[in-house]
């Protein structure tokens, strides 16, 4: 009897901790960046929490945009990104994503514009629940 107790008590724990994303509250978030049917390689893609006062203050979510136009969310706690409503700031400067060569400069122009980088008037925007999830693939124009 006191064995099944154990085994059950075990079991409910487990249930809890998957259910919770892990020890870090963190749900696998991945997706992909298409311009005109291409992958925006090297893009970074940002997640900022929607209605935040202080953006610059919260952990931010991020990831770069990979050859095939994928990409998957990490933060400073680890892979994944906390559940939520986020605005989502895409940046692609000119040279980003090449096989070689220097990082493009911070001064570089950007691809699709800065409007995809002004986290009070976002064009994309996702939401986080917490299980694993693929977002559909964002295309700015």
């Amino acid at each position: 009897m006191r064995k099944t107790l154990v085994l059950l008590a075990g079991s409910l724990c487990a249930l809890a901790c998957g259910a919770c994303g892990g020890p870090s509250g963190l749900y696998p978030v991945t997706g992909k960046v298409m311009v005109n049917g291409e992958p925006a390689v090297g893009a970074t893609v940002t997640f900022v929490r929607k209605g935040s006062l202080d953006p610059a203050s919260q952990p931010t979510p991020s990831a770069v945009v990979a050859e095939d136009g994928s990409f998957t969310v990490s933060g400073p706690a680890g892979p994944g990104s906390p559940p939520g409503e986020f605005v989502v700031l895409l940046e692609w400067k000119e040279g980003a994503g090449k096989p070689r060569g220097r990082a493009p400069a911070l001064s570089a122009p950007d691809r699709p514009t800065k409007k995809y980088l002004d986290p009070n008037h976002p064009p994309l925007t996702a939401t986080v629940e917490p299980r694993n999830h693929v977002l559909p693939t964002f295309e700015p124009q």
